[in-house]
């Protein structure tokens, strides 16, 4: 016990005459460290536009659009190997990598940095993800029957049953 106590007091003694060291060494580095700047790479507007668009999808609903396309074409409301082709032919020959750099260009027009950096933080938040996710999912799930209807119109107009309005063809 004797031995226990003469450690401690030791301890206590060592705590106290190094305590005032250690603060000193502290509060020299917390000086330096705070004189130091921290940088953090600055992003252009550009690349700022063009996270928002990667994080929200844009690209993939742009080329998803294409369904429109095949189904006005196609018509049968049921996705075969032959509309898939086509779908992402489509995306692949007229898809968002033509079109990209206009959407860039479009959000760096009408958007300040801060608000683009604030749509940023946006479109990471979970609940944004999921209202995204749930928009692409609405979206494929009215599919056949979107189809039918694009088809039906479509063939309503090429069969004279949607008339032209007369003004538009002078």
């Amino acid at each position: 016990m004797k031995n226990f106590k003469s450690s401690l007091i030791l301890i206590a003694c060592i705590s106290w005459v190094t305590n005032p060291a250690i603060a000193t060494y502290a509060e020299n580095n917390q000086n330096v460290r705070s004189s130091t700047p921290i940088t953090t790479p600055i992003k252009s507007k550009r690349q700022l536009a063009r996270e928002v668009l990667v994080e929200l999808g844009i690209g993939k609903q742009y080329d998803l659009y294409f369904w429109n396309s095949v189904d006005i074409s196609y018509g049968t409301g049921t996705r075969t190997k032959f509309s898939e082709w086509l779908q992402k032919t489509l995306a692949r020959v007229a898809g968002w990598k033509y079109v990209e750099s206009q959407y860039v260009s479009r959000l760096e027009a009408n958007f300040s940095e801060l608000e683009l950096q604030e749509l940023l933080e946006l479109s990471k938040r979970p609940l944004m993800k999921k209202l995204l996710r749930s928009k692409i999912q609405a979206y494929e799930e009215t599919g056949e029957k979107r189809a039918k209807l694009l088809y039906q119109a479509w063939d309503d107009y090429n069969s004279g049953k949607i008339a032209i309005p007369s003004n538009l063809m002078k």
